[in-house]
């Protein structure tokens, strides 16, 4: 529908304001394109968008108390050798260091808190803090044995494979079930095998005790006690996952191998991600225009390089999530003909429209929920969780981006709609990259 020619610009911003614009938006009554910007802006983030979490595995009463447990033990650890330390002897820094709360916190938001995964996230992270403060104790004790540390890591290591190869069969009686679990498990045993080495950062190899300063051991006090977490993690999801599993589950290794094979080898079809700047770069093609923007950001967006990350290290033998990450990436790259297409900016702009981002989302927003009515098994939520986030994170930054005044308005809009657009062309191939897994299904 087309509006009245008297329908103007500043009759709407002076009479209506963003929520009769909201509702005549609702309506139908007339397109984003015709709203003053100072108006749909803020439509922009106040527009509905996916929930936080598609799909998350259950998390028991007994399992959010136990974390929450650990992290009131190391609290309880962090202050009895804080108490032992003599501050006369601390330089500034380490006095600085060990003068906070040990839990950063987090530990009143862990007891507090109702929802068992909100408990389990906030102690988690509290663990980094406590763990952190138990380290430079440490050190200020002389008591920091980093080839201690060292050997800790080895054996968290090596619990993570030993509960990976539990369930290296990948046994499944409902694979849109069974595969998101294996997932919530494989992922956190890589969380495991992360947090396990010196700073919490493992990408194969192992550091000697003598590479660790004091900082190091501080770090990776913490990285181990959250190394601990997740291995807890992995064991109580591989309990939720056997549990669930029926009497006629079977073996879906080989169908799932074939998968990430196939996945592997469409991803690799398309350019890489350095190839990609690499054009952008030979067209010396800057980000002081709409267009530049446009191309820079979806070169980031859609040519990740993230799930080539320690593909044959931390997660060599996680079938079920290395085909996610590699999912993920496909979707992602056949994103970017739909997004480019659908912005629809050229060279020669100078500007970007505030409602052209509104539509952006709205149109997402409406691809996401169709999707969603007909996939929306645990494992498609998964695999969908990027789009969603993507979408979710578009309009990050648009309020403060006017606020401060530092940049020009249409620049926030176009990183806006960019991420919107890449959400939906996500979102829009969800199906096809899903099927990829139709022998896993079928079974």
């Amino acid at each position: 529908m087309v509006p009245d020619t008297d329908f103007t610009r500043r009759r709407l911003l002076v009479g209506a304001g963003a929520t009769a614009g909201a509702a005549l938006l609702g309506a139908g009554v007339f397109a984003p394109e015709w709203l003053p910007n100072a108006l749909t802006d803020p439509l922009v983030v106040h527009y509905p968008e996916p929930p936080n979490h598609l799909w998350r595995q259950s998390v028991t009463d007994d399992h959010a108390d136990e974390a929450v447990s650990a992290l009131e033990s190391a609290v309880a650890r962090a202050e009895e050798l804080r108490s032992r330390v003599d501050d006369s002897e601390l330089s500034d820094d380490m006095r600085h260091r060990l003068g906070h709360d040990p839990s950063g916190g987090w530990i009143d938001d862990a007891r507090s808190e109702s929802d068992n995964w909100t408990r389990l996230f906030n102690a988690t992270y509290g663990l980094q803090f406590a763990g952190e403060a138990i380290g430079y104790a440490r050190v200020a004790l002389g008591e920091e044995d980093p080839g201690a540390l060292v050997e800790r890591g080895r054996r968290f290591r090596t619990a993570a494979e030993e509960i990976r190869d539990s369930v290296g069969d990948y046994l499944v009686s409902d694979p849109g079930r069974d595969l998101a679990a294996l997932y919530a498990v494989e992922r956190n045993l890589s969380f495991a095998k992360l947090n396990s080495h010196r700073d919490g950062v493992y990408t194969g190899g192992e550091a000697d005790a003598s590479e660790y300063s004091d900082h190091s051991v501080a770090s990776t006090w913490g990285a181990h006690l959250q190394a601990e977490q997740y291995l807890r993690n992995a064991r109580h999801f591989r309990e939720r996952y056997r549990e669930a599993l029926g009497d006629d589950a079977r073996s879906s290794a080989d169908e799932l191998e074939t998968a990430l094979n196939s996945l592997r080898s469409d991803v690799e079809e398309f350019p890489t991600r350095r190839e990609m700047r690499g054009r952008l770069e030979t067209d010396d093609l800057g980000q002081s225009t709409p267009y530049g923007v446009v191309r820079w950001k979806l070169t980031t967006y859609c040519f990740d390089d993230d799930f080539r990350f320690d593909a044959d290290g931390v997660r060599a033998d996680h079938t079920v999530e290395r085909a996610v990450r590699l999912a993920r990436a496909l979707l992602a790259r056949r994103a970017h003909g739909y997004a480019l297409d659908e912005l629809s900016v050229t060279p020669d702009d100078a500007d970007y429209d505030a409602g052209r981002t509104l539509t952006a989302k709205r149109d997402a927003m409406r691809t996401f929920r169709r999707v969603r009515r007909t996939r929306d098994s645990p494992f498609e939520s998964v695999l969908a969780e990027a789009a969603a986030s993507r979408i979710r994170a578009g309009d990050v930054g648009l309020d403060s981006a006017f606020r401060d005044g530092d940049r020009p308005a249409w620049r926030p809009r176009v990183e806006a709609s960019v991420s919107f657009l890449v959400g939906e062309g996500e979102m829009r191939e969800l199906g096809g990259v899903a099927d990829r897994f139709s022998a896993v299904r079928g079974t």
